[in-house]
């Protein structure tokens, strides 16, 4: 079972950096050959899931909201929705101005809310993962991010404002001039997705992302807490082509940044070298052996 990393004495650590590993010599290299048809995204996934050794299906629409693909990890059954980021009409604004004033010094400024595509796509993705994952097991929604620079990429602090809602700070106005100002709770504010009765069939967001130096395939999974069925968490998290992300139970609206699930053998492995290279306490003493 895998256990909460940056969780350790109560603290959650807001980023964790991932170096994901190589393609293995004995792993086919799979040139992509998009259909027509078929989003770029799809293919991927179904790339991913050929190398992974991951049992999928591809799901045809029966007239109701059907969810693309039915997998099989480690025995547990789920529904997977893919939805493609591609830019829209303001993105493609920016994109264009974006090339044509591309160079040494040049600067292109954009604003946005955040989290607001994540958002549309958890409501346009929500009747086909409902459909089937409601109530039978776990449901999920997987990005892919086909937009140029500079909007590719989807930020994890993106899918945190979309799922759990904006950070927010409370501030107290003093009612004397010369009273400082005070500040309040530090928490999740407006815009989540994800409650505990709202979205409840959705059981993570992923995003899937291709490695241009050797084509690796790298699936993120971002817990939704909140969710009936939870992800099979003991099958997903020693694998090498998935990153299982989370965030602190049981503290409410409290604002705290995702946490990487990981094996008891790399929990222990980082606490040895945590504690070999870290200085002894005051007090705690230390000892030296001279040669």
């Amino acid at each position: 079972m895998g256990r909460l990393d940056g969780l350790k004495h109560g603290r959650t650590r807001a980023w964790t950096t991932t170096v994901h590993p190589a393609r293995t010599p004995a792993e086919p290299r799979v040139t992509l050959s998009v259909r027509q048809e078929e989003m770029k995204s799809e293919t991927l996934f179904e790339v991913f899931c050929q190398r992974g050794q991951i049992a999928f299906r591809r799901l045809s629409p029966d007239g109701s909201p059907t969810p693309d693909y039915e997998i099989t990890v480690g025995g547990a059954l789920m529904y997977i929705e893919i939805k493609e980021l591609t830019p829209n009409c303001e993105e493609a604004k920016v994109v264009a101005e974006w090339k044509a004033k591309h160079g040494p010094g040049e600067i292109v400024t954009w604003g946005d809310t955040v989290g607001r595509r994540v958002r549309r796509e958890i409501e346009s993705a929500r009747q086909q993962i409902k459909h089937l994952a409601a109530g039978k097991c776990p449901g999920i929604l997987v990005l892919y991010d086909a937009r140029p620079a500079p909007f590719h990429g989807i930020e994890p602090y993106e899918l945190l404002a979309a799922m759990y809602g904006c950070e927010s700070i409370d501030i107290h106005l003093p009612k004397e001039p010369d009273e400082p100002v005070a500040f309040g709770t530090h928490r999740f504010g407006k815009g989540k997705k994800f409650r505990q009765d709202c979205h409840t069939y959705i059981s993570a967001i992923g995003t899937l992302c291709e490695r241009c130096s050797d084509g690796h395939i790298h699936l993120d999974l971002y817990d939704n807490i909140h969710a009936t069925h939870r992800l099979p968490f003991a099958a997903i998290v020693p694998r090498a082509d998935m990153t299982l992300r989370t965030v602190a139970p049981g503290r409410g609206d409290e604002h705290r940044g995702w946490a990487t699930m990981v094996t008891d053998e790399e929990y222990k492995k980082a606490n040895q070298t945590s504690d070999a290279t870290s200085e002894p306490a005051p007090g705690a003493g230390s000892s030296s052996h001279q040669g």
